[in-house]
């Protein structure tokens, strides 16, 4: 009879231990499952595992082995952690509950060790039950109350799990206060007592269950979100290109002219890196199983680039008004270049470009933040459209940054193929390219830009390890 209780109670350690094995196998990497909740399952398998060992090695049931203190110790922490996962969505769970709450389980530990050694089967077994049973109850109204704001169909399961879970508590004390002789050995359990406490289990796993529900459900939820969010973003993406289109047709002079096809070829990068990376995320989350951590990277470089382009936007029509002259001046190259960095990151890691910077501390240049920004901008993505078409390997980029004489000097070097002898005296001219897809802008813009703030920027000749161009600014230290 044992032998058979013993088993069916490993039957259940099994099932919850599989289920917790399984939730952490299939959250890993999607989202951080709630620790109240992976306690309680660890202590329920546990409790189930000590108490199926303890029936292994009792034979009096007045007086069972001490395993049974810890087994039927953890049974009400796994409760109490139940309870807290429902309470810490709408509450903090601050150190004092969490102190009174382990102080529970230690007196709870330490009074049933003094009722298995001095008091009945019965009267342990009502103590349990009884307390378990206000445990639960607490276990449903915080359910009940969390359900109320999100109204998921998985924690209406675990309600309904807990309830029947309560409905096998009460037949179980019925039997047990109605009975009028004591219970000694195992094969003198009540059979009814033994289906509900069964009942009971398995209602509790069943909870167990519904939580797990509940993650999957959220996971959709979440990945409905994203989806729309991605469609967000792409009509944000039409919406610029009719703003793109409109402006070539509006602009008729040089100079506006020059500031739409900018505009065009500045953030063509951004905009199909957004297309390409909507696309991808779509194909993503269609999958049954969803990288989440991939999923968020994802997501992080479509709102970089969308800042991105919408940045460039912003400057490209500040530099082209006569109000961009009351812009403060004075920015940090340091600050300056890791904001570019941050930008062209995954650009950079997809060409299989190196970069090396060095700059001295405190260098300030006679820039706005934006106008520093894109001017690196764009003379980092020229070095980086070289390399790319470069066999040489290495790839490397080199930005030396520092005062000599009075002057802030910044230099950006890159081993690609070099310019062109024949078109090294026009690189600075509008629409002037060396690129065959290029639109001749982005050398012409830092020309603009620095030379409208007192600076110069040229190309040095004399460097025959690819492309290096020096930019020069008196006066600022």
């Amino acid at each position: 009879m044992k032998v058979l209780l013993a088993l069916n109670f490993f039957i259940f350690a099994a099932i919850q231990f599989g289920l917790l094995l399984g939730i952490l196998h299939y959250l890993k990497g999607e989202s951080k499952p709630n620790p109240y909740w992976i306690l309680a399952l660890i202590t329920s398998v546990t409790g189930l595992t000590f108490f199926a060992i303890g029936l292994l090695n009792t034979d009096d049931i007045q007086k069972v082995p001490p395993i049974f203190t810890p087994a039927n110790t953890l049974f009400y922490a796994a409760a109490i952690f139940q309870g807290l996962f429902f309470y810490s969505f709408h509450h903090s769970v601050s150190k004092t509950l969490k102190l009174a709450l382990g102080l529970s389980i230690l007196c709870y530990g330490l009074f049933f060790e003094y009722l298995r050694q001095n008091w009945t089967f019965e009267a342990r077994t009502i103590f349990v039950v009884s307390t378990y049973a206000i445990i639960l109850a607490w276990q449903i109204r915080e359910a009940r109350m969390v359900n109320r704001d999100l109204g998921l169909q998985q924690l209406r399961y675990f309600q309904y799990a807990a309830i029947g879970e309560a409905l096998f508590l009460v037949p179980r004390l019925i039997i047990l206060l109605g009975s009028n002789h004591p219970i000694n050995t195992m094969e003198q359990l009540p059979q009814l007592l033994i289906i509900f406490t069964y009942g009971q289990i398995l209602m509790n796993t069943i909870s167990f269950i519904a939580i797990w529900g509940y993650w999957s459900e959220k996971l959709a939820l979440e990945n409905r979100l994203t989806v729309s969010e991605t469609e967000d973003v792409k009509n944000l993406l039409q919406e610029r290109e009719a703003l793109i289109i409109s402006l070539l047709r509006a602009n008729k002079t040089i100079t506006t002219g020059a500031l739409s096809a900018s505009i065009a070829h500045e953030i063509n990068q951004p905009l199909g890196a957004i297309q390409i990376n909507s696309e991808y995320l779509q194909k993503k989350i269609q999958e049954p199983q969803i990288d989440r951590e991939q999923v968020k990277q994802i997501a992080k470089e479509i709102e970089r680039d969308n800042m991105r382009a919408a940045q460039i936007i912003k400057i490209l029509k500040l530099i082209f008004t006569e109000k961009y002259s009351a812009i403060p001046n004075n920015v940090s190259v340091q600050d300056a270049i890791d904001s570019v960095l941050i930008l062209s990151k995954s650009e950079f890691t997809r060409r299989r470009i190196e970069i090396k910077v060095d700059i001295q501390s405190g260098l300030q240049i006679p820039l706005s933040f934006g106008e520093a920004e894109q001017l690196f901008l764009n003379l980092l993505n020229n070095s980086a459209q070289a390399l790319e078409r470069s066999s040489n390997e290495p790839k490397r980029i080199h930005l030396i940054a520092k005062r000599h004489e009075e002057k802030s000097i910044i230099r950006i070097e890159d081993n690609g193929c070099g310019v062109p002898i024949d078109r090294q005296d026009s690189l600075f001219d509008l629409f002037a390219t060396t690129k065959h897809e290029g639109m001749g802008l982005g050398l012409w813009l830092c020309q603009y830009i620095v030379t409208r703030n007192g600076g110069k920027i040229n190309f040095d000749q004399n460097f025959n390890q690819g492309a290096a161009f020096e930019i020069e600014f008196p006066g600022l230290s």
